[in-house]
């Protein structure tokens, strides 16, 4: 004999109250889902500085892909900037010191295998030979006024990204060796969008 509940004789009744069930079953596990995405791959970050203007302001407030590691030239990403990686003047093979010890934003300018070449006296970039059209920055490369990084031109070496801000003129970034190549283990993911105070993309 088949046994089985009934919430009330009343048949409409028992018909909401199934379908607030549903409802709520639902609602839950929507919510559920929602704070994997939040914890597992979708986080949230707030730009403090000017280095990425006039793409990014003081304030903004961003959404992190967290599982894109792998970012392509072009990108904005977010790095725990603990290490910063450096050339050996002998070999040329990298190795890595204490770096700002911040987390920072920036745009992926190479990665690696690339030859990355900056003309400061031009104020232009070069990769693989081609100048860059960089219509997201409001100022020249410039060279770094101290604790320079690197002479160019260079490759990127593998498990690295060089990396800059839109504002060249005050953004300290790998062109100093403060930052210096960001090792692909120190992103934090890629920037989707720009939620506030303006929602919008930033590819």
């Amino acid at each position: 004999m088949r046994e089985y509940v009934r919430f009330t004789k009343n048949k409409t009744v028992h018909g909401l109250i199934g379908m607030l069930l549903d409802v709520v079953e639902y609602a839950l596990l929507s919510l559920f889902c929602i704070i994997l995405l939040c914890i597992y791959v979708f986080r949230f970050a707030t730009v403090q500085g000017d280095s990425m203007l006039p793409t990014l302001e003081e304030g903004n407030q961003l959404l992190v892909n967290a599982l894109d590691m792998h970012p392509e030239c072009g990108d904005i990403i977010i790095i725990d900037a603990q290490r910063a990686g450096l050339l050996r003047k002998e070999t040329g093979e990298p190795y890595q010191i204490d770096g700002l010890h911040k987390v920072i934003v920036k745009r992926v300018v190479a990665v690696e295998g690339q030859t990355l070449e900056l003309d400061f006296d031009k104020g232009l970039v070069y990769r693989d030979g081609v100048v860059l059209d960089e219509p997201y920055c409001n100022t020249m490369t410039t060279a770094p006024a101290v604790n320079a990084a690197f002479k160019y031109p260079m490759t990127i070496p593998k498990g690295y990204v060089f990396v800059m801000g839109d504002n060249r003129a005050v953004s300290m970034d790998s062109r100093y060796s403060d930052v210096g190549l960001v090792p692909v283990t120190e992103i934090e993911g890629k920037v989707v969008f720009r939620l506030r105070p303006e929602f919008g993309s930033l590819s």
